[in-house]
């Protein structure tokens, strides 16, 4: 709070359950008031949050300040709804230090800004316009907020219910106007400026919820009585301060609207054990739920209610979080903490089946966390279309801006597994941990909540387990829909990029469409052809490839990798226009010939032996059975060919089946020094693969000096040069694979040349910086400059530019 030496802080602009004119067809319509908050309660916040004083600005009534008119901290106020007498668009009006009598005459006059504001200039009221960036009606353009210019001694540069750049952007039209400026306007619009540079500027929260009050505020020069504030007001010792707002808080404030007007219209109530939680978190009366029959002694009470009071008593993380949010101080969070909750474990019971299982009660918990995330989609998504506004605004005042990169939220549902999406994905989140001007974070999901520069874990609302793979502790978690709308809104995140087409894709493609922002893609593993060799079952299979058509036909854009990979993509049905490279690179600090030991070749097989190296997942997808029955094939009559296989996967005991009795070494998964040391310390590197989109092991190994044998389906034989940096096979046949194993094996000079050969071609390749610097690069193509109807009809010949 402040004192007579260090100023004070004043909330100028609060609603209570008197604000019943809400301008808003909708709310009319639904007979609901603004606010529920009681005058006498949106004091009390305001002084429990530090406020010295509270004006309460009701829409078009002093009803509400009247109970409260009292107190010496307690200035009267109003927000009056106006317009400009031509075109009848309206705004919104701050108005404070009236009287009843005062108020009657500027009722009388609202439809015509130009005669209010002269009766409130004479009657020497302070006075302000309340966010000026926020279309109270449909029509109101830059021409307006021109005349507001030249009208209005103060603007709301702080509205705690409008987004950062709609507070922003106001500031910023207002500052600019200097005399020069407001004097060619003057001339423009035949009105005499009430202001030498453009007006002040004061700030509010425009809570209706009760949540928000005092989360925004106007800072002025000390006072002690409400006549020195009001001076203070007139003469503009006043500057914005607090919070902007969020779509976290438009959300609360419309659906708490919603649910308090239903429990005071008779609505059916909350189940006995959870209305103290509920009344709590609405500050609100809640009634009970008729009385429903009780379950016997000692039988489980099955209810919806006892099943949710049984898991938050379960969950002590949560009911210390909860206690420790203030009541009043961090309303919006502890709301948050509790939807989030509940949002979460409704989609956990959808998809495991909840304590009580069955059909019916997975949809209805579908249904439920449906229900929880639509004010929050809602709400992100007509913010947007302010912020949107605000743009446009910005443009028809200071041309075009000079807009910074974009912000991309790169979403992935592999991040710490050994394949190669997740490598490519740790390395681009190194990449924007070096380079934070490229503005990118990689997303994922997992058991727990993490953060660190260029990478971003959600905590996983619930999780599946992936589909036909044989390893049960890889599962695929499933976000919750309102981290991620938290997500967008606080990264300011202007592009989602989709690396795979999981949940959290999936997620993301209809986060994207719900807030109207550009979505891409990329292609980077053969979905189909996975679950074809995984499953063995062709409909499933069929299913899954057109799941995936449709995805990447949702994308503005599909980065693909090869030039095979794109041409089955337009195969399948998606536009060759909407195709674009992105390539993989290669690290040769990390991948040479130099990096071998006689140690690392001891493990993969002797100092002596001819070594055939194999990378990658243990799984039929991968080709791993084919290698083993040409390498059967080919160790027949060469002794001292070895195979060494570096990874792990469900398929480890077919293969421990398939080679035994052959010289062989099953080395698990390595990573960093230990695997760039297996490369280099090889003979020989296959990859078998027909399913590969890429084939980023055939680029470490080539740039480890090995010569590469392939097969002739799928991308990684675009990796080799037949003949002379590798082989390919024809795929599917164990007898050609193992006349192109033999034939390396048995040539150590042909395996040298082409070794020299496969590192000779890496030299072309770019490194991941390069890669990433490229992708990069090209996301300012998509920013959606989303365009305001309302704008396009505007004559804007003659406007200058504020400096």
């Amino acid at each position: 709070m402040g004192t007579a030496d260090t100023g004070i802080r004043a909330e100028l602009h609060v609603h209570s359950r008197a604000s019943t004119d809400t301008g808003s067809w909708f709310l009319n319509r639904a007979v609901l008031p603004e606010s529920y908050t009681t005058p006498e309660g949106a004091r009390e916040v305001a002084k429990s949050k530090g406020m010295d004083f509270i004006a309460l600005t009701d829409h078009n009534t002093l009803t509400g300040v009247a109970e409260i008119a009292h107190h010496p901290d307690v200035i009267v106020g109003v927000e009056a709804t106006c317009a400009f007498p031509e075109d009848a668009a309206e705004m919104h009006v701050l108005i404070w230090g009236l009287d009843e009598a005062q108020w009657t005459e500027i009722d009388r006059l609202r439809s015509n800004i130009y005669e209010s504001l002269e009766y409130i200039r004479a009657e020497r009221l302070p006075h302000s316009l309340a966010h000026p960036l926020h279309r109270v009606g449909g029509d109101f353009t830059a021409d307006h907020l021109e005349r507001c210019l030249l009208l209005f001694p103060a603007w709301e540069g702080r509205n705690g219910a409008r987004p950062r750049i709609t507070n922003e952007v106001a500031v910023r039209i207002a500052r600019s106007a200097g005399p020069e400026y407001l004097e060619k306007l003057a001339e423009r619009h035949g009105i005499e400026p009430i202001t030498e540079a453009g007006p002040n500027l004061t700030g509010g929260s425009d809570d209706h919820s009760g949540f928000a009050i005092a989360n925004a505020w106007t800072e002025m020069p000390p006072a002690t009585t409400k006549d020195e504030v009001i001076e203070h007001l007139r003469s503009g010792r006043t500057a914005p301060g607090g919070a902007h707002g969020s779509s976290l808080a438009l959300a609360h404030s419309v659906s708490t609207l919603f649910v308090k007007g239903h429990l005071d219209a008779g609505g059916a109530g909350v189940p006995n054990m959870l209305r103290g939680i509920v009344g709590d978190i609405l500050d609100h009366p809640v009634p009970e739920l008729p009385q429903t029959e009780q379950p016997e002694k000692g039988q489980k009470d099955e209810t919806f209610g006892a099943e949710i009071m049984r898991r938050i008593r379960k969950d002590h993380r949560l009911v210390r979080k909860y206690r420790k949010l203030g009541k009043n101080k961090q309303k919006h969070e502890r709301l948050r903490l509790v939807t989030g909750w509940l949002h979460a474990q409704l989609i956990d019971t959808a998809v495991e089946g909840g304590e009580a299982g069955g059909f019916s009660r997975r949809l209805e918990a579908l249904a439920g966390a449906a229900g929880i995330a639509f004010p929050y989609f809602l709400a992100a998504s007509y913010l947007r279309g302010e912020i949107a506004y605000s743009h446009d605004i910005e443009r028809e005042f200071f041309g075009e801006i000079s807009a910074e990169p974009p912000r991309v939220a790169m979403l992935t549902d592999t991040f710490d597994e050994l394949n190669g999406v997740a490598g490519t994905m740790r390395r681009m989140a190194d990449f924007a941990a070096r380079n934070p001007d490229a503005r990118l974070t990689v997303v994922d999901v997992g058991e727990k909540a993490s953060e660190e520069p260029g990478h971003i874990r959600l905590k996983a609302a619930s999780s599946i387990q992936m589909p036909a793979y044989g390893d049960p502790d890889w599962r695929l978690g499933i976000p919750s829909a309102l981290d991620m709308v938290d997500l967008i809104e606080e990264r300011e995140i202007d592009i989602v990029h989709a690396a795979t087409p999981g949940p959290m894709g999936l997620a993301g493609l209809l986060v994207a469409r719900s807030l109207g922002l550009p979505f891409v893609a990329t292609y980077h593993t053969e979905l189909a052809r996975y679950a074809l060799d995984l499953s063995g079952d062709r409909f499933f299979a069929q299913i899954c490839a057109r799941a995936v058509g449709w995805f990447y036909g949702q994308a503005e854009r599909v980065y693909v990798p090869t030039q095979s990979t794109a041409e089955g993509l337009v195969a399948s049905g998606i536009d060759r226009d909407k195709l674009v490279d992105f390539t993989r690179g290669v690290d040769t600090r990390q991948f040479g010939p130099d990096r071998g030991s006689w140690w690392s070749r001891r493990k993969l097989g002797g100092k002596d032996a001819t070594i055939l190296l194999y990378v990658g997942r243990l799984s039929r997808e991968k080709g791993v059975p084919l290698l083993a029955e040409a390498f059967r094939r080919a160790a027949a009559d060469r002794p001292d060919l070895r195979l060494a296989i570096v990874g792990e996967g469900p398929g480890r005991e077919e293969i421990e089946r398939l080679l035994k009795g052959t010289p062989h070494k099953l080395l698990g998964p390595l990573t960093g020094d230990d695997l760039a040391a297996a490369y280099a310390s090889a003979d020989i590197f296959c990859l078998p693969s027909e399913t590969e989109t890429f084939g980023q092991v055939a680029v470490e190994a080539a740039a480890s000096g090995l010569p590469v044998i392939t097969v002739d389906r799928g991308a990684a034989h675009e990796r080799v040069v037949d003949g002379e940096t590798g082989l390919v096979a024809t795929a599917g046949d164990p007898a050609s694979l193992a006349e192109a194993i033999g034939r390396l094996a048995d040539d150590s000079e042909l395996r040298d040349r082409m070794g020299r050969a496969a590192l000779s071609h890496i030299a072309s390749t770019p490194s991941w910086d390069d890669v990433f610097g490229e992708l990069v690069s090209g996301y300012p193509d998509l920013r959606r400059v989303e365009s305001v109807s309302l704008l396009s009809s505007l004559d804007t010949a003659g406007r200058e530019t504020p400096r």
